[in-house]
């Protein structure tokens, strides 16, 4: 089956990438955390596999992504640095290149060969493009915007246009639909009459859910239909099962220098620890920062409203991986408590839903109370 090749590709690590050049800068977690904390593999590959998390890349390795996408063949796995983009094929165990400058936002594969990829303006010109990548035949077409910053791109009718947002003359961020074949692009959803921080949508199962900073609208994308406003929750991802809805949000405060794993101390010790550390923290300087909140991932159930946190793992850009079943792919942030070297990972859910359904609660998952309410957001 398909998710058992990826399963057995992931588990062959690949080298990382070791051009530090190529990366962007880090946030002030990764930051403290590069310097507390050295990485070991041995404790990521006990923690992921506790977990049931396959990871990508090297895990000690400089894996600073800023964008993935999987192809639609579950397989090719793209990934994005700074100055370039590369495609990861998880049989061939190879990494290639793609031989344009870097994107300034994610790509999104139009079919397992062709991949529309957002570039800055040409040297002497304005507008920014989308340049749509043949792997196969080795082509690569222009299609220029007339729209900045473009984010989020992900395909759309049938793998014949890309759905994105970007940035208008009134710089209002804003969702387009840029038509592969022609070249043309349009205004989509023109009832989102507010700035769109970011998009994600599902043909299949008619939902979009658009986000602001603070919060995130579910709707029927056929009819622009409120379903859901979730407060707090910066994006969100429905699935084509029509049922299940991953979000990101902020999870609750952890201590930027004391983090562990659920089993690697004793609570007597952790007391302690925990004692040591209030000690240790009044005195250093107002500035340093002590605590981060770490990005949570949640699954909402449209079936019963009802919302379930993820404990057993942190992450961001979160995606449906393209296989039958529930499978969820992440940027890694951390597991168990404790944050570790970032990768590209990809855990089922098919067990743990399997245990909800019967009406248990999984190990590392927690419900939500309360659920979010019915409501159209209010008028802009």
């Amino acid at each position: 089956m398909l998710h058992r090749l990826i399963m057995s590709a992931s588990l062959v690590l690949f080298a990382a990438c070791d051009r530090e050049e190529m990366y962007g800068g880090s946030d002030f977690s990764q930051n403290v955390h590069a310097a507390f904390s050295d990485c070991r593999e041995g404790e990521i590959k006990r923690l992921s596999m506790a977990h049931n998390i396959q990871t990508a890349f090297a895990r000690c390795g400089s894996n600073r992504f800023s964008h993935y996408a999987w192809a639609p063949d579950g397989i090719q796995l793209y990934f994005q640095l700074t100055h370039g983009s590369h495609v990861l094929h998880g049989v061939d165990k190879t990494i290639t290149t793609i031989p344009t400058e870097g994107p300034i936002g994610r790509s999104a594969w139009m079919s397992k060969d062709i991949l529309a990829i957002p570039l800055p303006a040409a040297e002497g010109t304005t507008d920014e493009r989308v340049i749509v990548y043949n792997r196969a035949a080795g082509t690569m077409e222009t299609r220029t915007i007339p729209v900045r910053s473009p984010k989020d791109m992900m395909f759309w009718k049938s793998r014949t246009a890309v759905l994105f947002t970007a940035l208008d003359d009134q710089d209002v961020r804003r969702p387009y639909l840029l038509d592969i074949n022609n070249g043309e692009t349009e205004r989509a959803f023109p009832w989102i009459e507010q700035s769109v921080a970011r998009i994600a949508i599902s043909e299949q199962a008619d939902l979009l859910a658009w986000s602001t900073e603070k919060d995130t609208e579910l709707v029927k994308m056929s009819t622009g239909e409120s379903l859901h406003l979730f407060p707090g929750v910066t994006r969100a991802v429905p699935h084509d099962d029509g049922r299940w809805v991953a979000f990101e949000t902020l999870g609750a405060e952890i201590s930027h220098f004391d983090q562990r794993s659920w089993n690697e101390i004793s609570p007597q010790a952790r007391k302690r620890e925990l004692a040591r550390q209030k000690i240790w923290a009044a005195r250093q300087p107002e500035w340093v920062e002590m605590t981060t909140k770490p990005p949570e991932i949640q699954l909402f159930d449209l079936n019963n409203g009802k919302r379930y946190r993820i404990t057993s793992f942190w992450g961001t850009e979160v995606s449906w991986y393209p296989a039958k079943g529930n499978w969820l792919a992440f940027m890694m942030w951390g597991i168990e408590g404790k944050q570790l070297n970032r990768n590209i990972a990809l855990t089922s859910m098919v067990d743990r839903i399997r245990v909800i359904d019967a009406g248990q609660m999984p190990l590392g998952v927690e419900l939500v109370t309360p659920t979010p309410s019915s409501q159209t957001p209010p008028t802009p």
